[in-house]
């Protein structure tokens, strides 16, 4: 039996026997612990199907051409339903291009973001943008600095390529870019709860563009049986340095998006 279906059949298990036993015992808690229950019982079944999808990915992209997220004009994050810190990126054609996760991260607070997702808002960790043929492409520290989340991004020579500094204000997000040399290249800002965003730089280039559940290439043979995509535009106009900015802020964005949690 895999191991995906072994950690499905033991999260149902552990799902409905603490669902049970707090019934039996009249638990006042029950409501408020629902999520964190399904969130623990479901955790390591996600957590594994992703892995061993990527697992599976990889072997086939190392036989091909090596692509990255960089060579593309549209970005397609497939969902996996994992509430883990990790993106598959695919292009239009339903190429693996690579993949976006958290890297260096200690075992504990591993264990913790698979079971509670977007617990990681909370600490600092480095991501890491992978090509398909697992070579690091983008990469960014995530640290608090004033009270508000910041980003230092670097390119794949390790070169810092710019900052992005970002402020929540209720369940919207505002921001901004900035080059390495500290200037303004692009505001940063949500339109809707659901995260849309629709961006430019200060000199009126478009930069990116997201709207939650419109899938343009739906139809397509290849999406027909995924299990969903969120597809991001990027600017083509963009220089190299702006489009590494464009894909960690985009990577950082959706991976909470995907989680539920912006």
């Amino acid at each position: 039996m895999k191991k995906e279906n072994i950690a499905l059949i033991a999260g149902i298990a552990f799902i409905v026997g603490t669902g049970a036993l707090m019934i039996y015992l009249e638990s006042q808690w029950l409501n408020v612990l629902v999520y964190p229950i399904v969130a623990i019982g479901s955790g390591p079944y996600f957590y594994i199907r992703a892995k061993e999808k990527q697992a599976r990915w990889l072997p086939e992209a190392a036989e091909l051409e090596g692509r990255s997220l960089l060579d593309e004009k549209e970005w397609i994050f497939e969902f996996n339903g994992s509430s883990y810190e990790a993106l598959t990126i695919i292009n239009k054609d339903g190429e693996y291009t690579g993949a976006y996760k958290i890297v260096n991260l200690p075992f504990w607070k591993r264990a913790v973001s698979m079971f509670f997702p977007g617990l990681d808002t909370y600490y600092a960790f480095t991501g890491g943008i992978f090509t398909s043929h697992n070579e690091p492409a983008v990469a960014f520290q995530k640290r608090k600095e004033n009270g508000r989340n910041v980003l230092e991004i670097r390119n794949h020579r390790g070169e810092t390529a710019g900052y992005y500094k970002e402020e929540k204000k209720l369940t919207r997000t505002n921001g901004a870019i900035y080059t390495a040399d500290g200037e303004l290249l692009c505001d940063v800002k949500s339109k809707s709860m659901m995260g849309d965003f629709n961006l430019s730089t200060v000199d009126g280039r478009f930069f990116a563009s997201y709207m939650h559940g419109y899938f343009e290439y739906a139809m397509k043979p290849q999406f027909q049986k995924s299990n969903g995509q969120d597809l991001v535009k990027v600017g083509e106009e963009l220089s190299d340095n702006e489009k590494t900015l464009a894909a960690a802020v985009v990577c950082y964005w959706m991976s909470y998006l995907q989680r539920g949690n912006r």
